[in-house]
């Protein structure tokens, strides 16, 4: 698989600042989702000892630009024009799964939805991600 080979590139070659601040990885393309893998630091706590909500939020929304950028063949990059974020039960500090779904990647605007699993495999947030496509520079 094409995407797969750049993508495993893509983790090793580009790290913007906030994946590498959250340990992001690209673990492997299945039929239909990208996996990443990443890593949630005492830093990232919120009052209650969980990961704070922003924090999961960031680590989805790298990982949905990623797999976008990857289905654009690196030709264009995802400016984001909305997240929304569904919550569904508090994730501890470490490690966690993030799975990606391209919706659409059309001309004018791209969609993909990230979720993210905590080390039972149980859904903690949904992300959904509309962006604009753009040329990288």
């Amino acid at each position: 698989m094409q995407n797969d080979k750049k993508l495993k590139q893509f983790s090793k070659e580009f790290f913007g600042k906030s994946m590498e601040f959250l340990s992001i990885e690209y673990i492997e393309l299945t039929d239909d989702e990208y996996i990443f893998s990443c890593y949630f630091k005492e830093e990232c706590s919120n009052p209650m000892g969980f990961v704070q909500g922003g924090m999961i939020t960031a680590a989805l929304d790298d990982a949905t630009s990623a797999a976008m950028i990857s289905g654009y063949d690196e030709k264009k990059a995802p400016m984001t024009t909305d997240l929304h974020v569904l919550f569904h039960r508090p994730l501890p500090l470490g490690s966690a799964k993030m799975k990606v779904k391209i919706i659409k990647l059309g001309r004018s605007s791209a969609t993909s939805e990230g979720r993210i699993y905590n080390l039972e495999e149980k859904l903690v947030a949904t992300l959904l991600h509309t962006a604009q496509p753009v040329d990288r520079p």
